[in-house]
């Protein structure tokens, strides 16, 4: 097949403008990544994955359910980063939650970050051990600075 001077034209024009899109998603990703995620997005995305790491775990699900802080705090603790301060709150569905009122007088000065799960059940794994009684879990994070 012999291409004449045309179709030629028509594979350079192709080639620029793939060339084109390609150096503008370049430009567009680098500026991007020059500014890093900002706090709040970090902030959320943290909670969000401890907070789905919590309602996919049995374990977890059942000590949200039975209301044990303390194994709920550990796991938190575990996943957040020394500069960050973290409260886990467990309440019923209907009921309001809120920081302690010590912690919430050392956070007055400060950005708090909240996001919260519903768990509602534990089916126990198949041995009968099924729990209903929905709960909310809420994860407050701030910078100490």
């Amino acid at each position: 097949m012999v291409m004449n001077k045309r179709g030629w034209m028509r594979i350079l024009e192709a080639t620029v403008a793939v060339m084109i899109v390609s150096g503008v998603l370049v430009v567009v990703y680098s500026r991007q990544v020059d500014r890093g995620m900002e706090p709040a997005d970090y902030f959320y995305n943290l909670q969000r994955q401890i907070l789905m790491d919590v309602s996919s775990n049995s374990l977890l699900r059942l000590a949200v359910l039975n209301g044990d802080i303390g194994v709920i705090e550990g796991f938190v603790g575990e996943r957040i980063p020394e500069a960050f301060g973290y409260s886990a709150k467990i309440c019923d569905l209907g009921d309001i939650c809120q920081l302690d009122s010590t912690i919430y007088k050392e956070t007055l000065d400060k950005d708090i970050f909240v996001e919260e799960v519903v768990i509602s059940s534990d089916l126990g794994g198949g041995s009968g051990g099924e729990v209903y009684d929905p709960k909310k879990l809420i994860l407050f994070v701030w910078e100490v600075r």
